[in-house]
């Protein structure tokens, strides 16, 4: 009988242990432990459960796995998850029944994670175009109307289409019926601002051709069971699209949210900004005034407000400057051509002295020889 156990024990039946997200994440721990373990395959882990160090091989393991790369983005493995998977291969050879013999050092180095600032990507104008330029549909949604909203992403994901479609034959800032949040269970009446407008217009073209046009139908598709982890994913993944390095900084949804309130914060005073976003306030607030604060805050916000009054230029105007330019790249030609032409009279000059310098060199050597056989 123990024999029968001792062969249904292996990494198969730990793996079955686990469900969804956690059975991923414990795959691959085991890959990664197949890796660090190079040609020693699991019938030899079996056959030496009892002969070899498994808690040293379960700390270097930890150590291994420092240096290697992140699979998205740039950069090491974090303490978290160099972490998180020591502790999965743990419970696996605890599973098979390997001796696990663990001195307080070890224990310590297994579970110790290097404290790092939690501090948000201070996200910018600048930023958010570098975003919106390399986005698609869905992550310039998420980005623009993330703004816009400045909503929290539990609120954000259950905004359906028939609370945005109706509204957008109205000008722009367009404020939403009051939205009830979910955290501090108070009412929030966001706006969409010029970039969120053409973004959900965008995304609504997608849903379209999908066929998703009911008015239920959320505007974030839902595709895995945790679409806050998953939306917070995509805008990670946004930054590294654009190039954008983040260095300590974490990038989550709450840095849209923050960029907009302290936008608003400029222009508002503390009870005004907060009614928008759906945060506590002290006082009630008139949300007609609203849209008056919103056209002020656009000029921080939006990408698309500054290229409408790019949009505003003449366009003789911009065909003039099309022609100067043009006209200095000619004469810039001209010049070129002149000191090309320049660089080879020299060229010859200068092979010319080096023929005389050469024809003297050798009379002088004659001379001296003459010299030398007809002494006075």
């Amino acid at each position: 009988m123990d024999s029968i156990k001792k062969e249904v024990r292996d990494h198969t039946t730990w793996l079955q242990q686990y469900k969804g997200g956690s059975r991923t994440q414990a795959k691959r721990a085991w890959y990664y432990w197949k890796e660090y373990m190079e040609d020693k395959d699991e019938n030899w882990i079996l056959n030496s459960l009892h002969t070899e160090d498994w808690g040293q091989h379960l700390v270097n393991f930890r150590r291994w796995l420092s240096s290697k790369p992140k699979q998205k983005g740039k950069g090491k493995l974090s303490d978290n998850a160099t972490k998180t998977m020591a502790a999965l291969v743990r419970g696996y050879l605890r599973h098979i029944g390997a001796s696990l013999s663990l001195s307080k050092t070890q224990k310590r180095e297994l579970i110790k994670v290097e404290s790092r600032p939690n501090i948000d990507y201070p996200l910018n104008l600048r930023v958010k175009e570098q975003l919106i330029r390399v986005a698609d549909p869905v992550e310039n949604y998420i980005v623009c109307a993330g703004v816009s909203f400045g909503l929290r992403i539990s609120d954000f994901l259950k905004i359906t289409r028939g609370m945005l479609e109706p509204l957008l034959d109205n000008a722009v800032p367009i404020q939403l019926p009051e939205t009830q949040t979910g955290k501090e269970g108070v009412p929030a009446y966001p706006f969409i601002d010029q970039d969120a407008y053409d973004a959900i217009k965008e995304l609504l073209e997608v849903m379209d051709k999908e066929g998703r046009t009911d008015s239920d139908e959320l505007m974030f598709k839902l595709r895995t069971e945790h679409p806050a982890h998953e939306a917070n994913g995509i805008l990670k993944d946004l930054f590294f699209k654009a190039q954008i390095p983040t260095g300590d900084y974490v990038v989550r949804f709450h840095i849209l949210r923050k960029f907009l309130t302290d936008q608003l914060a400029s222009v508002c005073v503390e009870d005004k900004w907060k009614h928008f976003v759906g945060k506590k306030t002290r006082s009630p607030y008139v949300s007609a005034e609203g849209r008056e604060a919103y056209k002020k805050v656009m000029q921080f916000t939006c990408v698309n407000g500054n290229r409408l009054r790019g949009r505003d230029v003449r366009l003789d105007a911009v065909e003039q400057r099309l022609k100067t330019l043009q006209s200095q790249i000619a004469s810039l030609t001209t010049e070129n051509k002149g000191y090309r032409e320049d660089l080879a009279q020299l060229k010859k000059q200068f092979q010319t002295l080096l023929e005389i310098a050469g024809y003297q060199e050798r009379k002088l050597s004659q001379y001296k020889q003459n010299s030398e056989r007809d002494p006075l």
